[in-house]
């Protein structure tokens, strides 16, 4: 399938209305009862996808990660809307909360053939494969309630380990550091059927050189899949904006 195709299916299914987690499951999960005897209301919000361009990294005032640090309840607010633009004819998906990617990666499995191999180069400050006790995808899982499974049966934490377990994808190259940034472009690695996942919490305390930005967007432009989570939880959001449009415009 084309990647036209690919962008009008996933913009079709997925992620079509806002919704809030209440329940203390997924990244609700994150020490729920200390934050609800510090009067949070226990919930967090999922935005809607929108197909539009980097002007839509719009500020939001709804909460959508909780987490309570030495007794104080910290509340982190994102964006209005997930965004999916296009790069240079590569389509890309911006979402706060890392899990969300897998939602995307798995439609992306759904449009390749089955026995193609799918590689993750995953810069991140995080590896995100903690235990996973739901294990993997079921079969029915994988079209209708992919975004249902990732809501609630996965957090920010864990996400890699259920993409594996699902053979949504086949390898993950974790890229942490400046160092295996710069090693991953001097490898000259193959980046047939890549997925490049960034967490822009890799930059926290850093400054984002030139360097970076240009092996970046190199590894972007040979991507059939990017995606791209702004962590409220781990990076100031406005800083998150700033480095995402240094590294799309």
């Amino acid at each position: 399938m084309h990647r036209s195709g690919f962008l009008s299916i996933v913009q079709w299914f997925m992620y079509k209305v806002w919704i809030y987690i209440t329940d203390p499951i997924w990244n609700n999960e994150f020490s729920y009862q200390e934050r609800i005897e510090l009067w949070s209301t226990g919930k967090i919000f999922v935005p809607p996808l929108i197909q539009g361009s980097l002007d839509d990294l719009e500020e939001w005032s709804e909460i959508v990660f909780e987490e309570v640090v030495n007794t104080t309840l910290i509340s982190c607010t994102w964006l209005k809307h997930f965004v999916q633009i296009t790069y240079e004819w590569i389509p890309i998906y911006i979402v706060d909360n890392h899990n969300h990617v897998l939602s995307f990666w798995n439609q992306y499995r759904l449009t390749v053939w089955s026995f193609e191999h799918i590689t993750v180069f995953h810069i991140d400050q995080h590896a995100d494969t903690k235990d996973n006790k739901e294990k993997r995808i079921t079969n029915d899982t994988w079209w209708d309630n992919i975004e249902d499974f990732v809501q609630t049966k996965t957090n920010v934490g864990n996400f890699i380990t259920a993409a594996t377990n699902s053979w949504i994808i086949n390898k993950v190259i974790q890229i942490r550091s400046d160092y295996s940034l710069q090693q991953l472009w001097t490898w000259g690695v193959e980046l047939w059927s890549t997925i490049v996942d960034i967490d822009i919490d890799f930059r926290v305390g850093k400054v984002l050189s030139q360097e970076d930005i240009f092996i970046i967007k190199s590894l972007i432009k040979n991507a059939k899949l990017v995606t791209i989570a702004t962590s409220p939880y781990f990076i100031d959001q406005e800083r998150a904006i700033k480095i995402i449009k240094e590294l799309l415009q």
